[in-house]
């Protein structure tokens, strides 16, 4: 019988800053080269409990401008930590939270449904929500009467667009307002790009920007795994990893979605397995060298853009953590003896894996269509969806061109003497 899975931990996690034996020198050049990637620790501890009472009161504002549809959906407990200040990824400044607020939609039963695009194709990561129940007008009639469900072919499907738009964006706008009038010394800015909406707060006094990624998630189910030995590098991890779908209505010029299916689409969240994976690396110090490296890449990559390189408009945090992950599972989860004796190891395995993506012009999700990810979370929903996700997908092939021609260059220059060349760089 499984041992009884835990939950896993929801803190916001100071970031990565460990090096291998020897590597003092190799620490204070990464510093002076990045002028400064790392976060004080004192700074990162304000700045965290700043952000959970802002968040906490947000949150619970907009609890309560869903109040009129407790009978039909509740939101939370709480919310859920994600992305770089939750994996421990964040340089230079803690200055961007992201979260997701779990909505259940009570006593509605959902299956994924495929999205195809025009060419009869299936379009990787994202579904319609097709609803099983009868009769909602009458079980959920205010839900109903925001457009929340919408007929197509036949069949029920929740609407996306109408979700985020008519009760998720109205709930976040009214908590904003009540909110603003508590931080008089703050400018408070929200902007949407679903699934998020972004709040942009700007201290007056100090001039400080602050953002935060605030995301609903409808709450699918909670998948209990049993992650084995080998991937945990200790004993056998028994975790509850929520599965939340979140509103992506199509953008009108993307080419992907058929224009019926335009306001249907929910992407399948991965954060919790992206949260997983972050715990999994906090245990072994080869992992711990391969994120540091990669906040040290992330550094080298953000000082690229004020030269206007073209790597740097081409890559993005999440591509860096995706490069980072794939390093983690060849490195030390394929049973092989890993070859990482500290950072400057890990960060030129990592500058390897980015020239051949570039090389490729592929560059594959790690949590969609990864076959590897069968022994990562065994038995995991994830471990469905076969075909692949190019994450380069809607770079221009000209941009990602220059950016292995002319960009790669200068990010080598950059970190010079801070990587160990492998396959020829």
């Amino acid at each position: 019988m499984m041992a009884t899975a835990d939950a896993l931990g929801n803190e916001w996690s100071q970031p990565y800053h460990v090096f291998g034996p020897g590597e003092g020198k190799l620490r204070q050049n990464a510093i002076r080269r990045t002028g400064d990637y790392r976060i004080d620790e004192k700074e990162w501890k304000t700045h965290t409990q700043e952000t959970d009472k802002f968040l906490d009161n947000v949150t619970a504002r907009i609890q309560e401008n869903t109040a009129k549809f407790s009978e039909e959906l509740s939101l939370g407990p709480g919310y859920v930590r994600q992305a770089s200040a939750r994996q421990g990824l964040k340089i230079h400044s803690p200055n961007e939270f992201d979260i997701i607020v779990p909505i259940r939609i009570k006593g509605i039963d959902f299956e994924q449904s495929k999205v195809r695009n025009g060419d009869g194709n299936v379009v990787a990561g994202y579904h319609k929500q097709r609803v099983m129940n009868r009769n909602v007008s009458s079980t959920h009639p205010r839900l109903t009467h925001s457009g929340v469900f919408q007929r197509q072919d036949g069949n029920l499907y929740l609407n996306a667009k109408n979700l985020h738009e008519k009760v998720w964006t109205g709930a976040v706008d009214k908590a904003l307002d009540c909110v603003k009038k508590g931080m008089s010394d703050c400018e408070i800015v929200r902007r949407v790009h679903p699934p998020t909406v972004n709040v942009q707060v700007t201290s007056l006094s100090t001039g400080n920007v602050t953002n935060f990624d605030i995301v609903p998630g409808v709450l699918l189910s909670t998948e209990n795994i049993q992650i084995p030995s080998k991937i945990t590098g200790k004993g056998v991890w028994n975790v509850q990893l929520p599965i939340y779908a979140v509103p992506k209505q199509a953008n009108k010029n993307s080419p992907s979605f058929r224009e019926a299916d335009r306001p249907l689409p929910f992407r399948m969240d991965t954060s919790s397995h992206e949260r997983c994976m972050a715990d999994l690396c906090r245990g072994m110090k080869e992992r711990q060298y391969i994120m540091t490296a990669n906040r040290i890449l992330k550094a080298g990559i953000e000082d690229l853009k004020k030269q206007n390189n073209p790597l740097a408009k081409a890559i993005n945090s999440y591509h860096l953590k995706t490069i980072a992950y794939r390093v983690v599972y060849d490195q030390t989860m394929r049973g092989t003896p890993c070859k990482l004796t500290g950072v400057k190891d890990a960060l030129g395995a990592q500058i390897t894996e980015l020239r051949k993506c570039l090389e490729k012009r592929y560059l594959p999700d790690f949590f969609l269509g990864n076959k590897a990810l069968e022994e990562i979370f065994p038995g995991s929903m994830l471990n469905r969806y076969h075909r692949q996700h190019n994450l380069f997908w809607k770079t221009h092939p000209q941009l990602l061109l220059n950016a292995l021609r002319h960009g790669f260059a200068q990010l080598l220059d950059f970190l010079g003497g801070l990587f160990t060349c492998v396959g020829g760089c």
